[in-house]
């Protein structure tokens, strides 16, 4: 049964997670290191990324450009 704090979360693999957010290996590892998104360790090996903290990154940066 999956309860409801677990349904929000979208898991990718880490070259998933960098086809998606369309940066390098080494940038999506920094991002991770640095908590800006989230990310879980599976069999203490394999890294399933949640694409909506992504999202979420993406969506508080600034805009480009001059607001007026």
């Amino acid at each position: 049964m999956i309860d409801a704090a677990h349904a929000t979360h979208r898991w990718a693999t880490r070259r998933e997670a960098v086809a998606y957010a369309k940066v390098g290996a080494t940038t999506m590892n920094h991002l991770m290191r640095d908590g800006r998104i989230h990310a879980k360790k599976l069999d203490g090996k394999k890294v399933l990324i949640d694409l909506n903290s992504i999202d979420a990154l993406y969506a508080a940066l600034p805009d480009v450009g001059a607001v007026r």
